[in-house]
């Protein structure tokens, strides 16, 4: 009998010390939920904040590559700022319990990531794709644009000399720049044509020199390769732009 009181007694105990532990966890004080609405305040109009600052963001960036829409260096310089400058959250008036125990302000963080991400995508891409890819087109359209009667001017040619000097060092030149760029991801075949093109015609006006010297007739015979690879360069110019594009739609309608 006096087992089973002292069991029912030890029971009631452990029940009332559960009781009263939730009791103290549960509720709060008058001056603890003063602190807890005091954060949500601060996170509410930080929230708010940010998504002005987004939207004059976004109107900025859009603004600029409405201006220049191959300008992807000086846009990227525009997204780094404005991804640079927002908002922080700040303690503000608030309490270390007050941050603690407020919802609204341990997520406040999270919404500033959320709406600066179409802005740290654009980045990303202008900084890993875009640029370094247009420096290859770049380089890739210099090297086709080459012609090498262009070069020659109107002048006769009565020996190899002219070949070696003008022609020669530019397709060289033109050669080396490319060999310079990598091939972006899925170009690695029109990077190869490319370094072929120009070796061709290297070899080709060489050859071209020496018969020329020996008084042998000599025509350059480029068919519609350069045409050919300056449409792929194209294409792929093409695509970086639609790509951009929809980006910058993506950051302005974001907000």
């Amino acid at each position: 009998m006096r087992t089973r009181l002292r069991l029912a007694l030890l029971a009631t105990f452990v029940i009332g010390l559960v009781l009263s532990g939730l009791g103290s966890v549960v509720a709060k004080s008058p001056e603890q939920r003063d602190q807890i609405n005091a954060a949500d305040r601060v996170a509410q109009r930080f929230e708010a904040d940010v998504d002005d600052y987004v939207t004059s963001a976004a109107e900025k960036i859009k603004s600029k590559h409405d201006a220049d829409q191959d300008g992807y260096p000086a846009l990227l310089k525009v997204v780094q700022a404005q991804i640079a400058d927002a908002p922080r959250l700040r303690p503000g008036r608030t309490t270390a319990y007050g941050r603690e125990h407020s919802n609204a302000f341990k997520d406040a963080d999270n919404h500033r990531a959320s709406a600066l991400a179409p802005l740290k995508d654009l980045e990303t891409y202008l900084r890993t794709q875009a640029i370094p890819n247009s420096k290859f087109i770049a380089a890739g359209k210099k090297l086709v644009a080459l012609r090498p009667g262009t070069l020659l001017g109107d002048e006769p040619v009565v020996n190899g000399d002219p070949l070696r000097k003008r022609v020669l060092p530019a397709y060289e030149k033109a050669r080396d720049r490319m060999k310079d760029q990598e091939a972006p991801k899925g170009a690695e075949l029109l990077r190869l044509d490319l370094m072929t093109y120009a070796n061709d015609i290297i070899s080709m006006t060489k050859d071209g020199a020496k018969k020329i010297d020996e008084q042998k007739a000599f025509y350059f015979q480029l068919g519609d390769r350069p045409v050919e690879l300056f449409k792929r360069l194209a294409a792929m110019e093409t695509a970086i732009q639609v790509q951009v594009t929809q980006q910058v739609e993506i950051v302005a309608a974001a907000q």
